[in-house]
């Protein structure tokens, strides 16, 4: 494959786990399961602020230039996606998380990033996107059970 099929496939990556979280969201809606469809919404919303967030921030501050880095608005948004998708449906885990590992693969391949910028941008998305989707999405206690 060339360069253009690849970026082709990689610019449509994005987009498919998209479509993906507002299927998964709605799905919840349709079987009128509002609490579990709002608490997507808000964890979207979350994880776009994020995103897109620090991308900004970056780009004001100079965070990851500082440290002779880039922020990756590609992994960014792809880590929030596929979190939210996650929590939407766990058993997604394992194809979730292999297409992310494999759409890393294709950006350092396309050297769209380094290594280092995918790493620390998804750590830093991940440590604040992943206590809200826990939160939003743990399992309520019954009133029989004990602390």
């Amino acid at each position: 494959m060339n360069y253009e099929t690849l970026d082709t496939i990689a610019d449509a990556y994005v987009p498919l786990l998209g479509v993906i979280c507002i299927v998964l969201i709605a799905q919840r809606a349709l079987v009128t399961d509002w609490a579990q469809a709002r608490k997507g919404v808000l964890l979207l919303i979350h994880g776009l602020i994020v995103t897109y967030g620090l991308m900004v921030l970056d780009y004001q501050l100079g965070i990851w230039p500082a440290v002779g880095l880039d922020y990756s608005t590609h992994s960014a948004i792809a880590i929030s996606l596929v979190l939210v998708a996650l929590f939407m449906m766990p058993s997604l885990l394992w194809p979730l998380v292999s297409s992310l590992v494999g759409y890393g693969l294709l950006m350092l391949y396309q050297n769209y990033h380094t290594l280092a910028d995918i790493l620390t941008t998804g750590a830093v998305v991940s440590l604040l996107i992943f206590p809200v989707g826990y939160v939003l999405f743990r399992p309520k206690k019954s009133s029989n059970e004990t602390a």
